[in-house]
């Protein structure tokens, strides 16, 4: 069974006991990520966390790798656009001595001068590797251009320009910046009693300083028409979609293949339309019989895979379909992919569609909570995303209550075709022409290996 309760000093804590196995895992997340990095420094919420784990306490970053791999344990750091997790995983009799090096990452890192300048060149060689990677890459284009003033746009490991001007100091204060209580969900699933979770998170946020908890708005957010292709959200301090079809084609020498992103923002994960959106994401390019799917791969075989996503944040994220066309029939592809959207959007799903969507999610649901460890992430994210702790469960009911005129309501106010940015990385010289020929007036080609 899992618990969720209030922790101390506005945190939150999850514990799923279980006795199958004499292993605890644990994790600290703390609702602030990426998304929270100034504009000019982007990365800096990565940079800091992964430093903070290359050493802490009395131990440098050899030190501290030993004893946890002396205790067969691992303690690992995980950083997207909402939130920062340090998580943990040993046998129950090492719990104790795992959490306190926990801890001491967490609250006491050393930011060595050596392991920061290492980290700068080894995320400077990632986002060199990231450049050979066409879908990484068009993801890349996409966050940056779909809605340019989105905190989501700004990407999590940095930009070498953002990269070269990092400091420890910096790093430091982003570090003490995250630890507040009320931003803190504490869970563990395992091998341990509900007591002894209690008493060790009381511990660590009694090592944690002393804040203020935020005040949080009244208002949800939302993603509300503003005229001229224009979209407010409150919550995240107001931004702009640029209206029209867009075209940003990604410059890549000697594509044989394309890859396409194309979409625009949708409603944040935990509303009603985004669980609408979800519908519509499985019956329209969620499975191998989806629509989509059906006439890019099946029908025409231009794409091994095509599909969508409605990416699940604490904010409104993207609504994004994906392909990868040959080369050749990329103009058509992406041609006929715009026109089933906008089928999409104006019709919506049909009945048997929406049946099927319904079956589909309710049936994989149980798969994502088939452990404890599963029950107690999906029980955090929800603290994260100021969700109902049980919301996952009640999925299936607001599943069945989703009628066909709601669902379609939804698509035609939320599916945004005319206004939307599709990205192809192609080589631009040979498919400028092609794609210029098909009418789209909004086209811009920047190099792949732009910052």
């Amino acid at each position: 069974m899992i618990e969720i309760a209030p922790g101390p000093r506005h945190s939150r804590l999850v514990v799923a006991a279980t006795d199958d196995i004499p292993l605890v895992w644990f994790q600290f997340a703390f609702a602030t990520g990426s998304a929270s990095d100034p504009a000019d420094r982007e990365g800096l919420s990565y940079h800091a966390a992964v430093l903070a784990r290359r050493g802490a306490g009395a131990r440098d970053r050899l030190a501290l790798d030993g004893e946890l791999d002396a205790l067969g344990a691992s303690l690992g750091v995980a950083i997207d656009r909402d939130a920062i997790r340090y998580s943990g995983l040993c046998l129950a009799r090492n719990l104790d001595r795992v959490f306190e090096l926990a801890t001491d990452v967490l609250i006491r890192p050393r930011f060595d001068a050596v392991e920061h300048g290492r980290l700068v060149r080894e995320s400077q060689m990632t986002l060199d590797e990231l450049r050979d990677d066409d879908h990484q890459l068009a993801a890349r284009f996409f966050n940056r251009h779909c809605v340019p003033s989105h905190p989501y746009a700004r990407t999590i490991m940095g930009t070498e320009r953002s990269l070269a001007t990092l400091e420890i100091d910096q790093a430091r204060a982003r570090q003490r910046d995250l630890l507040d209580p009320a931003k803190l969900v504490v869970g563990f699933a395992g091998a341990i009693e509900p007591e002894r979770a209690r008493a060790m998170t009381e511990s660590l946020v009694g090592q944690l300083p002393e804040t203020k908890p935020e005040t949080k708005p009244e208002t949800e957010p939302d993603i509300a028409p503003g005229g001229a292709g224009q979209f407010q959200c409150p919550a995240l301090d107001g931004y702009s979609q640029p209206a029209g079809r867009r075209v940003v084609v990604v410059d890549k020498p000697e594509r044989a293949q394309s890859q396409i992103l194309l979409g625009h923002l949708g409603p944040r994960y935990g509303t009603r339309e985004a669980l609408a959106m979800i519908a519509i994401e499985t019956a329209f390019g969620g499975t191998f019989t989806a629509r989509l799917m059906q006439e890019i791969r099946v029908k025409r075989g231009w794409s091994y895979d095509a599909g969508c996503t409605l990416q699940r944040s604490r904010g409104p994220h993207w609504f994004r379909i994906h392909l990868a066309p040959a080369a050749e029939v990329t103009p058509d592809a992406l041609a006929l992919t715009w026109s089933l959207y906008g089928d999409l959007a104006e019709h919506g799903l049909s009945a048997d569609e929406l049946a099927f969507a319904r079956t589909y999610l309710t049936g994989s649901l149980p798969f994502r909570l088939a452990t404890a460890r599963q029950k107690v992430r999906a029980a955090i994210q929800n603290q994260l995303f100021d969700l109902p702790s049980d919301y996952l469960e009640r999925v299936p009911q607001e599943l069945a209550a989703l009628t066909l005129d709601e669902t379609n309501h939804i698509a035609r106010t939320k599916l945004w075709p005319d206004d939307s940015l599709a990205v192809v990385v192609a080589t631009a010289d040979t498919m400028v022409p092609r794609l210029e020929a098909l009418g789209y007036e909004h086209l811009t080609v920047l190099p792949y290996d732009r910052d």
